[in-house]
């Protein structure tokens, strides 16, 4: 089953200066059992041809990893298919998966080309029960670092229903705006017909930025896709572009401090892909 779902990306940025935005960017849950069958019957979802497109290359790619920790990270071998992939890291995190648990991901699609998620999140459900989770944050220097989220981090919320959350070190260079030894907190509820994901962001203890991804559910259809595109064109180069007008509106209005991403390469552990720069800093 593919879920389609008109949803609004929120970040809000308290300390050191507040700064808020919103903006459109759709999304899909997609179930892994039914990979082969993303787009069946539409035009704009699905083959080489479609504008928005699912391939399995994006999602959490098998790489080593960049200044390990332990527990080390593996994430498969190569030609694995991506519910392998999530099995094997599943696996590396001490948290080996029931060959019952169902698995499924949320993700912008690739459009039009163009492939960029900043956060990417893997759903495993056990009996229809959500279980654990996996969250994958993609900088826009082409670097990755996942997070597995474990069923102790099963919440139940006042509504009654369940959600993962997890608090973890960051060491990650993400923004120029946050400092690498800090936390993410990640919640995560399962997708059904709302669609929500948060991760806040924590600097010595003070919560300094909010972000979330909702939305709801609505029908998987050409004439969707189509108004959606309306609403968010050209998907994935409009969420680059914003991150650059946002980072510079920072930066040079709001006079925030920047950070570069060589000033600290002892805190970025655990990422894949690392850049150039990185690679020849390090060495």
């Amino acid at each position: 089953m593919v879920r389609l779902y008109d949803a609004h990306v929120m970040h809000a940025r308290l300390r050191p200066k507040s700064h808020r935005f919103t903006h459109a960017a759709f999304a899909c849950g997609v179930d892994l059992a039914d990979w082969e069958q993303i787009g069946q019957g539409l035009l704009l979802l699905g083959g080489r041809g479609s504008p928005y497109q699912f391939r399995d290359a994006d999602f959490l790619p098998q790489a080593p990893v960049f200044q390990p920790e332990s527990p080390l990270a593996t994430f498969g071998e190569p030609g694995q298919k991506l519910a392998d992939r999530i099995r094997a890291f599943c696996t590396s995190q001490g948290h080996p998966l029931p060959e019952a648990a169902h698995l499924s991901l949320v993700a912008m699609p690739r459009a039009f080309g163009k492939s960029y998620n900043p956060v990417v999140f893997y759903l495993i459900t056990l009996e229809a029960e959500l279980y654990a989770g996996i969250a994958e944050v993609h900088n826009t220097f082409g670097e990755r670092k996942a997070w597995f989220i474990p069923p102790s981090s099963l919440q139940t919320d006042a509504q009654g229903q369940k959600f993962l959350q997890l608090r973890t070190p960051k060491n990650f260079y993400v923004s120029p705006f946050s400092e690498l030894d800090t936390e993410f907190v990640f919640t995560l509820y399962a997708p059904t017909e709302r669609l929500v994901m948060k991760v806040d962001h924590y600097e010595k203890g003070e919560l300094t930025l909010i972000s979330t991804w909702t939305g709801r559910q609505v029908p998987l259809t050409d004439l969707w896709l189509t108004w959606l595109t309306l609403k968010a064109p050209l998907l994935i180069l409009k969420v680059i572009t914003l991150i650059h007008l946002h980072a510079a509106w920072l930066w040079l209005v709001k006079k925030l401090p920047f950070r570069r991403k060589g000033e600290d390469i002892q805190s970025q552990r655990n990422l894949r892909h690392p850049s150039p720069e990185l690679k020849r800093l390090h060495d």
